[in-house]
């Protein structure tokens, strides 16, 4: 008895968790060197990580490990189905998405004045029929300089609730494709030995 309520606990607490939103921040300086910072926060801020580009520290060799090969590959491409489930996939990833902040501030201009007017009366026109709510908040400026210029910044918050991928994750795992990509690595690796 207790083993199924120790169980009816994980399970549930393991759905908690995934209920729990993720939120990543993206934040893109484009002042310069383009600079470009992503942090992670999970659990209501008692998880975060942040991502960004830096150098990486030259690595000592290591044995070349072989990978599934280029035949594989291209039987794996090629299997029925698979573009099609990860396209669902995706599609739904993207579904999910809820942007909660967005400020995008860029000042655009082309080695021509002439140009960039060209540029920002096509950008003048399609405005007002975008209807976009107050958190938004985007402001694109010429420059009507004698060079190209193209600097600003980007900062937005993406929210996503996990648990809303399980489905779509199942899907794909289990789907025939799927299936048939496992039996193309397992009989890549038998063929090996």
């Amino acid at each position: 008895m207790w083993v199924i309520a120790t169980l009816a606990g994980l399970v549930g607490l393991i759905i908690f968790v995934l209920c729990v939103p993720l939120d990543a921040a993206l934040s893109i300086d484009a002042s310069g060197r383009p600079k470009f910072k992503l942090r992670l926060v999970w659990l209501f801020g008692l998880i975060s990580k942040e991502v960004s580009r830096e150098k990486k520290k030259p690595e000592e060799k290591l044995k070349k490990k072989r990978g599934i090969g280029f035949r594989n590959t291209l039987k794996i491409l090629r299997t029925r189905g698979l573009l099609r489930q990860l396209k669902d996939l995706v599609k739904s990833l993207l579904g999910q998405l809820k942007i909660k902040e967005l400020a995008v501030k860029l000042n655009l201009g082309l080695a021509d004045p002439a140009d960039t007017g060209l540029l920002f009366a096509l950008i003048g026109s399609t405005t007002p029929f975008l209807s976009l709510p107050s958190q938004y908040q985007i402001k694109v400026q010429p420059s009507l300089s004698d060079e190209t210029v193209f600097e600003g910044y980007l900062h937005g918050v993406l929210r996503l609730r996990p648990i809303k991928l399980v489905g779509p994750f199942i899907r794909l795992v289990f789907s025939p494709a799927a299936l048939r990509v496992v039996k193309i690595l397992v009989l890549s690796k038998w063929k090996k030995k």
